[in-house]
Order: C-alpha cells, then sequence, then structure tokens
C-alpha cells in the first residue's frame, strides 16, 4: 500500500524532480552522513535502480557527492545556501511572522540585533499588538543591552572571553532603579536565561512594563546576534502567562530563524 509521500510523487507534474527532492530532504535530515543507496531506496519506498538513477545525475551536476559509505549532500548546495540568504531580509520576514502567527499579536513584538562592539542594542522593527505600550525603545535607536531583554539574551549566548571583553568597556548604565549595575549581577542574571531559555526585562529599562526576548537562531553565525521580544504592561503578566508568552515568543524566533536558514532544532 503506498503511503502518502508516495502518492504525492506518483500524482506530480515532473515526478523525477519530486523524486530528486525527497532524496536532498532525507540526506538533509541526516546532517551530513552519506546513506547507502539500499537505504535510500527503502525510505523513499523506490526502486533501487530509479534511485541510482536519479542520485547518479544528482552526482553529475554536483548536488550529491558518491562515497564509499554511498551517497551525501554535494558542495553546490552551498553555493546555492549563500545565494539565498544573500536574498533573505530579516526585517521583511520579521513582519511576515508576525502577521502569520495570531499567538504573537497581543503584545508588541520587536526585533533587534547586537552591537558588534560593546554593549549596545539596536531595534530594527516593530509590530503593535492589540494593546500598545508606549516604550523607551525606537528603530535605529540604541538601548543598554544590559537592561534590555533582547541585548541580555544576546548576552547571554556568547562565549565567556567575549563577555568578559565588552563588560570591560565601562560601568553598566542605569535607566531605572530596576536596572542591574553590577558585572557580577548581570553575569548571574545571564546564567538564568541559559537555563529559562528567554530573557526578562522587569522594569530595568521602563518601568512598569514586562519584557520577554528570544533570539533568533542561526542569526550570530550570519555575522549579527538578533532577538525577538514581547512587551507589555507588567501586572497583567501571571507567572502562568509568562510561561505560555515566553513559549509563543520562542516559538516566532524559531520561525524567524528557519527562514533566516538555521537548522531546525528539536
Amino acid at each position: 500500500m503506498e503511503n502518502e509521500a508516495t502518492a504525492q510523487r506518483d500524482r506530480s507534474l515532473a515526478p523525477a524532480v519530486t523524486r530528486a527532492a525527497a532524496i536532498l530532504d532525507l540526506l538533509a535530515e541526516r546532517r551530513g552522513q552519506a546513506v547507502p543507496l539500499a537505504d535510500l531506496a527503502r525510505g523513499l519506498g523506490l526502486a533501487k535502480s530509479s534511485v541510482s538513477n536519479i542520485c547518479n545525475a544528482l552526482v553529475e551536476s554536483g548536488l550529491l557527492r558518491r562515497t564509499p559509505e554511498g551517497f551525501g549532500l554535494g558542495r553546490r548546495l552551498v553555493g546555492y545556501a549563500e545565494a539565498y540568504l544573500a536574498g533573505v531580509d530579516i526585517v521583511r520576514e520579521f513582519q511576515d511572522v508576525c502577521r502569520e502567527r495570531a499567538g504573537s499579536q497581543e503584545e508588541t513584538v520587536q526585533l533587534a540585533v547586537l552591537s558588534e562592539t560593546g554593549l549596545e542594542v539596536v531595534y530594527l522593527a516593530r509590530r503593535d499588538g492589540r494593546h500598545p505600550v508606549v516604550l523607551a525603545s525606537q528603530i535605529g535607536r540604541p538601548l543598554p543591552a544590559t537592561t534590555t531583554a533582547t541585548g541580555k539574551a544576546m548576552l547571554a549566548e556568547l562565549a565567556p572571553q567575549e563577555l568578559a571583553l565588552r563588560l570591560a568597556a565601562g560601568p553598566l548604565p542605569r535607566l531605572t532603579g530596576h536596572s542591574i549595575s553590577e558585572p557580577d549581577e548581570l553575569r548571574r542574571d545571564l546564567a538564568a536565561v541559559r537555563e529559562r531559555g528567554y530573557a526578562l526585562d522587569e522594569g530595568e529599562t521602563l518601568d512598569g512594563l514586562l519584557c520577554l526576548a528570544a533570539t533568533v537562531p542561526g542569526a550570530a553565525t550570519r555575522g549579527q546576534a538578533a532577538a525577538v521580544s514581547f512587551t507589555g504592561l507588567a501586572t497583567a503578566a501571571s507567572a502562568d502567562r509568562q510561561r505560555e508568552r515566553a513559549a509563543e515568543l520562542r516559538a516566532l524566533a524559531r520561525d524567524l530563524g528557519a527562514r533566516m536558514g538555521a537548522a531546525e532544532s528539536h
């Protein structure tokens, strides 16, 4: 009995192309490991002869490579990936993700990047939710990374040596009475961010507001760390509500990362 994937291939207008795509998908799932021809055929529900013909054609084009263990992804795919990523606009993708995710329409959602040196974040985009709030952040305006949730989310992922270098630049700024002003206290807060999986700004940038932030997977490897945040009134956030919104925020960050070319995490 045919499975759904096989049925879809059979209905394709170009079955060979659809089967080639299925081979590439299966090899991508193996994270670079070569797969024997028999395993490919079995995994796709196709005859070995058909899979062999397609794989050999893909090898000739550079999309696959042949190894003693079987077939693996080819170097030519790297060029395609680089060409795709060069054309990706993170701001546009951020706006698209926000539009598509109904769960992100409650609070104000923001996208920020970490400066290449020092302790500043710059906000690139903002989408107001159903309950807009007055924010300290403005598009293009830098804010201290140590007081903002987006900044702390990105600082938490820096190597210890890189973090120490940035902290050595001078005293930590204070925007409110809740702002962290001591490096050791900041390090403890960043450790909590890593354990929790998201960062918090509890009135540290502007009194009365609660901000949750998570990093965008893969952004740092593309040259500049990025993070997304939800901001709302602190009085509206119970512990259960915070956990619920954090889960939605992290899902939004993963979606944005996937659009930017990050590998899916499980």
